[in-house]
């Protein structure tokens, strides 16, 4: 994946270990990531197992997007597939494109897998289902948990993009 920009200055990249410092720095409320999580996450990025971007703007990393293939989940009943797994924007970033920007270079990644890309929300969050709407995503059912995930307010939605979206 060659490094593109989607607006003046920014840069939408695969992340490398000299990242690694960067990504330390987000204040991950959900998923803590230490030095040699973002490491392994790197390596899997490295042989295609997953994806990891990083969005600089003027050469600091002000946002991340991941994606990887999921197995089916026999307990919440999820599928197996290939999944936009979380955009994270540093907060004097975002409503900037970022978010936009890093899911759309996930989904040219994932359609190099897959006619299918998945993505999964919590209910609430209204910002994120208006934009995988905009890209095609429909949803396709409500749940407790997905893959695992439980969410804020009880209710998580699944969300599919097939070719014909």
């Amino acid at each position: 994946m060659d490094d593109r920009g989607s607006a003046a200055g920014v840069v939408i990249r695969p992340a490398t270990r000299e990242d690694v410092d960067g990504l330390l720095a987000f204040d991950m409320t959900v998923v803590v990531r230490t030095r040699d999580d973002w490491d392994d996450v790197i390596d899997k990025a490295s042989r295609g197992e997953r994806l990891l971007l990083v969005a600089e703007v003027e050469g600091d990393i002000a946002a991340f997007g991941q994606a990887h293939h999921l197995d089916a989940d026999a307990v919440d009943h999820a599928p197996a597939g290939w999944f936009l797994t979380g955009v994270t924007v540093l907060p004097p970033h975002r409503r900037q494109g970022l978010g936009a920007s890093l899911t759309t270079a996930r989904l040219d990644w994932i359609a190099q897998r897959s006619d299918t890309a998945w993505y999964f929300a919590t209910a609430d969050n209204v910002a994120s289902i208006r934009l995988h709407s905009g890209l095609g995503f429909d949803e396709v059912s409500r749940a407790s948990s997905i893959h695992g995930v439980t969410f804020a307010g009880g209710e998580g939605i699944l969300f599919r993009r097939s070719p014909d979206s």
